[in-house]
């Protein structure tokens, strides 16, 4: 039989996951808290099969309690019960270790397919969050690209540009009536900003995140 245990806050809400489980028969809770702490004292005494975290009562939104958890017994797949409106964190929960999803709207046989998944060492992660993910990526890449927009002068902008078109500093400098060392310059300081050391780098970097 799985050995549960439950980090949860908020007792209403992890009385509705315990009955689920229960009611299935094909698991047993071992222990759940309240507090990170706690969770971690019990730990020592008693190893689950399935860690589940209701992300959505915890403080910093999971993230101290997932990472002293995973220090502790890493080797424990963890769940996480999550809402849509976790999406920005969904990449940094998988990267920590996280083993799967279920969210907050999910019926039971959601649940109870998401442990039996993590307890047969598969990872859990519904078509929702990598659409959810996806989306976010998206638009992190966007914000990325605007941040780098703003780093740069419009000056340095200009040169990057004219650097994409193949131009050299000569041809560079005459279009902007500035001498080719004064294009040198804006060019090691356009490198520096972006972080990449040749042309060639700087060039790619700028199709890639739409610069050029």
């Amino acid at each position: 039989m799985c050995k549960i245990a439950i980090l949860e806050n908020y007792s209403l809400f992890c009385s509705g996951i315990k009955s689920v489980i229960e009611e299935a028969g094909k698991c047993r809770i071992i222990f759940e808290s309240k507090t990170i702490r706690e969770f971690l004292n019990k730990l020592k005494d008693k190893l689950p099969d399935v860690i589940i975290i209701d992300i959505i009562h915890c403080v910093d939104e999971g993230l101290g309690s997932i990472k002293r958890i995973k220090r502790k017994t890493s080797r424990t797949p963890v769940l996480l019960v999550v809402s849509t409106d976790y999406a920005d964190f969904f990449e940094e929960y998988i990267s920590l270790g996280v083993n799967g999803f279920v969210f907050n709207d999910s019926g039971s046989e959601s649940l109870l397919h998401a442990i039996q998944d993590l307890k047969e060492g598969q990872d859990h992660f519904p078509p929702r969050v990598w659409q959810l993910l996806k989306k976010y990526l998206r638009t992190k890449k966007i914000s990325n690209t605007l941040e780098d927009k703003k780093i740069l002068t419009n000056r340095e902008l200009a040169i990057l540009k004219l650097f994409c078109k193949g131009f050299t500093y000569k041809e560079i400098g005459a279009k902007l009536n500035i001498s080719p060392r004064t294009v040198e310059t804006h060019k090691k300081n356009i490198q520096t900003k972006i972080n990449v050391r040749s042309t060639a780098e700087m060039v790619e970097y700028a199709y890639q995140n739409q610069l050029n």
